[in-house]
């Protein structure tokens, strides 16, 4: 899939570079992202498909996924592989079908759908109302009935958030670059999870995060009351500086 981010909607002007990437046999979907607001994100008001279809399709240990341009998907399959497998293996499950995750930024549905089927529940939310359309079409698609999807900002989120759900026993939350809002880690540290997973893009708000719900926040009497288990990079990004970070915690 090829993506094109510009400011209006000029597909003249874009004719030229379509018919020329689709000449490469790998190239199965262009769309265009048209974003008039200034800043770097690829996310657009409008979408237009100006080549194949609107999707993409990955494999991913044993489940099939439908991705579109708007979507969060690990863009390096055969490591995203590796990271979801060691996401599984902290989550520690009881092999029982008894437990509920909660998955925080959920994107795709990727990291809470490879657990669903050793679970009783999986609930996910995600801001991006694309992706939770994907997320619960690829519930469809893999035949799993024990998921639900939810469109919602975790750094809008009320004393409310989640109050209609079961308690979690294991939580995963995998933020972007800027981590967690302090208000999702106060509901973190209430909600007191046997076990909360944190997969970060950025060691350094990592680092912060786990600090917060490791020992609090002093000057606003927020205590921590988790410990750190493990931590297990993982080399998302080959030939560059940049890593995913599996972070284990446990309730103290």
């Amino acid at each position: 899939m090829v993506n094109f981010v510009t400011s209006s909607d000029n597909p003249e002007c874009l004719r030229p570079l379509v018919e020329k990437i689709t000449t490469i046999p790998e190239v199965v979907s262009i769309v265009n992202n048209v974003n008039t607001s200034i800043g770097n994100t690829s996310v657009g008001e409008k979408e237009y498909t100006l080549y194949g279809k609107s999707t993409i399709t990955e494999i991913l240990r044993g489940l099939t996924f439908q991705i579109s341009a708007n979507s969060f998907f690990q863009t390096n399959t055969r490591q995203a592989d590796v990271l979801y497998k060691l996401i599984e293996d902290c989550a520690f499950l009881k092999g029982d079908g008894s437990e509920i995750v909660l998955d925080l930024f959920c994107g795709t549905g990727t990291i809470g759908l490879t657990l669903a089927k050793r679970v009783k529940h999986v609930y996910g939310f995600e801001v991006v109302a694309q992706a939770v359309s994907d997320a619960c079409q690829n519930a469809t698609l893999n035949f799993i009935n024990n998921a639900t999807f939810v469109e919602g900002d975790l750094n809008k989120i009320d004393s409310t958030f989640a109050s209609n759900l079961p308690k979690p026993d294991i939580v995963i939350t995998d933020p972007n670059r800027p981590g967690m809002h302090i208000k999702l880690i106060k509901f973190l540290l209430r909600l007191r999870a046997s076990r909360i997973i944190y997969v970060s893009c950025n060691p350094a708000t990592c680092a912060r995060d786990l600090n917060y719900l490791c020992y609090g926040v002093p000057e606003q009497n927020i205590e921590g009351r988790y410990r750190l288990s493990s931590l297990q990079p993982v080399d998302m990004f080959p030939h560059t500086p940049h890593i995913e970070c599996v972070c284990s915690l446990v309730l103290r």
